[in-house]
């Protein structure tokens, strides 16, 4: 089949070409960018962001290091563009995903990125060790794209899976992937009255947890899980009692405030625990349809049982299905739980991270890694090795599909992981088009040198 795609006209080349605009994506292409190389990136959707900002999903977790270092120089600007605007916390945790959109355009125009949104990329064509083009598909019709460089930031490895290299999926015993989300935005919330109701619940429950509005009620953190105590579960479980929630409503709902949105949360919900294969368009069409049914349900359920609610409004539905995990691709190295557990230490280490074994199911799993490792440094390296795709020279893969088995991928899926593999892949595959060798030939701590050059921090 692969001859047949070959004979597609070429629409155009770069020397670094990014499959897929999400956090990594973004963050890869202006990485290459800003190193002096032509970067296109190609997006399906109309905006950049992915995950953080079409699938909503805010906050940036936390490192789960001490002063939690972003390794990562964009990051960093990222956080002030969005600190001028009034839409993140200082800390760059929190944030608009609306205005995450606008900076990552910006950042994208002034570096140089030439970005091509509309597009989808359903083939790559490889000539052994090589790739040598990937198929788009647009409004145009069907064509191809040249490039030095692949960059596949596409979440599920599809650039990769197209071109032939092996992966994995889902738990190693079952097959089953993490649950997904399709989050949403609510506005029109007076704070003030939730606040009173959460201490009230607080008091009634004698829980002190994950029921909070801050006193100026600009921030605001809830969470209830089935079968865990928190100060809402009452209130969730009278809900189902009555018909006003279904069981699967309770199993899984989380609210975040949204920084310059006053009277907003983000809600991490609601959650699916089958037929959640994210490489599936079956799947991901049937989130999307349930999703809004569930979604509304909630939203009646906020206007009867919570205070502060009266006036609350639907703000936004996310476009994507927040993903958690599918696809792992097979790489030079591929991080183990071991690695994690250890906090084992690479020389060509890109990042830096402690955050927990996340996973997601009917059971939680939310396992810490705890102490330090046998170097007294409390926290695991990440390595270039899980971005270079084995059995190809030109082909990296960044975010939340690089090298990992699956209990390390639940831990490294974050966005700090992820924009750092963006930004570590963009700058590899700078350098490597200057040597003229394989990113994978480049000198191990060549990638990091350059990322603190430029102003990436990391833990000592």
């Amino acid at each position: 089949m692969q001859h047949i795609y070959a004979q597609l006209p070429v629409a155009d080349r770069a020397e670094v070409v990014v499959c897929g605009g999400g956090t990594a994506g973004a963050f890869a292409a202006i990485a290459a960018a800003r190193e002096g190389r032509e970067a296109l990136l190609v997006e399906q959707l109309g905006m950049l962001g992915g995950s953080a900002t079409a699938a909503l999903v805010t906050p940036v977790m936390h490192s789960g290091i001490e002063g939690d270092p972003p390794c990562s120089y964009l990051s960093d600007l990222v956080r002030d563009r969005l600190l001028a605007r009034g839409a993140c916390e200082p800390d760059g945790r929190a944030f608009d995903p609306l205005q995450l959109k606008i900076v990552l355009e910006e950042l994208c125009r002034e570096s140089g990125v030439r970005i091509l949104y509309h597009t989808f990329i359903p083939q790559a064509v490889a000539q052994g060790a090589r790739v040598d083009s990937v198929v788009i598909a647009n409004k145009a019709g069907l064509a191809r794209v040249q490039g030095g460089v692949f960059i596949d930031c596409t979440g599920d490895g599809d650039v990769c899976v197209r071109a032939g290299a092996n992966y994995t999926q889902g738990a190693p015993d079952t097959g089953v992937n993490q649950p997904m989300s399709l989050r949403y935005l609510v506005g029109g919330i007076d704070m003030h009255a939730l606040r009173r109701q959460f201490e009230e619940l607080k008091r009634q429950t004698g829980l002190d947890n994950s029921a909070d509005v801050s006193g100026d009620g600009r921030r605001m953190y809830a969470a209830c899980v089935k079968n865990r105590p928190f100060p809402l579960s009452a209130l969730f479980e009278e809900a189902v009692q009555r018909g006003d929630l279904l069981e699967e409503d309770h199993l899984y709902w989380q609210a975040f405030h949204v920084p310059g949105r006053p009277g907003s949360m983000a809600v991490n919900s609601p959650e699916f625990f089958t037929r959640i294969n994210g490489a599936s368009p079956q799947d991901l069409t049937l989130a999307q349809l349930e999703g809004k049914r569930r979604i509304l349900r909630q939203m009646a359920f906020y206007r009867k049982y919570l205070r502060g609610f009266e006036n609350a409004y639907l703000a936004e539905i996310a476009a994507l299905v927040g993903v958690r995990e599918s696809r792992e691709i097979a790489t030079d190295y591929v991080l183990t739980a071991e690695d994690l557990f250890a906090k084992r230490k690479h020389d060509d280490m890109f990042c830096q991270s402690n955050y927990p074994i996340d996973v997601h199911g009917l059971v939680l799993s939310n396992t810490r890694l705890d102490g330090p490792g046998q170097d007294g440094r409390p926290w695991y390296d990440i390595p270039m090795r899980c971005l270079y795709v084995k059995g190809f020279d030109n082909l990296l893969v960044a975010g939340r599909c690089l090298g990992a088995e699956f209990a390390a991928q639940a831990s490294v899926r974050v966005q700090q992981s992820v924009r750092s593999s963006g930004e570590a892949a963009g700058i590899a595959a700078a350098l490597a088009l200057q040597e003229g060798v394989s990113p994978r030939m480049l000198p191990p701590q060549a990638v990091r040198a350059r990322m603190v050059a430029r102003g990436a921090r990391y833990a000592e």
